[in-house]
């Protein structure tokens, strides 16, 4: 897909089917359930099928597709609709048909604000260094590094290590 745009025929659906695991989790990590996170990745691959999209390569594929997925789980959470309906994050019910693991420190991390999750989803969930990760979201390399920070601090709360 190097130096190409996807198009609506068998490119797209092997884009598709490489992805497709790769953008649920992403999703899931927002949304904590499985019905909503089926959608924003479905929404995700609307956007790229509508669009004319040049890929400069795997790594560029895999940042679009993560940058693009929080910001629509973001704005279903932010929409009004979203916010109307109960919230069933109590029951902590996760799908049979999850393909990861779901351990404690990835529930924790799914609890976390958005600011703090984007950060450690993508530090240590995806593997990008602090750098790349600023320059994902727009931020200053320091306000990534602050962000790690606090949220190391707020996990390490939650899951019971000892603080300094």
């Amino acid at each position: 897909m190097s130096d190409s745009y996807i198009r609506p025929d068998e490119d797209f659906e092997a884009f598709y089917l490489k992805y497709y695991k790769f953008v649920y989790r992403v999703c899931f990590i927002y949304m904590k359930n499985s019905f909503d996170s089926e959608d924003c990745t479905e929404d995700v691959f609307v956007k790229v099928l509508g669009g004319k999209y040049t890929f400069n390569g795997e790594e560029h594929e895999k940042k679009w597709l993560s940058v693009t997925a929080m910001n629509l789980c973001k704005d279903k959470l932010k929409s009004k609709w979203h916010k109307s309906v109960v919230s069933l994050d109590g029951c902590e019910e996760i799908s049979a048909d999850c393909s990861f693991g779901i351990d404690e420190t990835l529930r924790e991390v799914m609890k976390l604000p958005p600011k703090y999750k984007d950060v450690i989803y993508l530090y240590y969930y995806m593997g990008y260094k602090t750098e790349e990760i600023a320059k994902i979201l727009r931020k200053p390399s320091s306000t990534v590094r602050n962000h790690m920070r606090e949220a190391r601090e707020m996990l390490k709360i939650k899951i019971g290590g000892e603080q300094k």
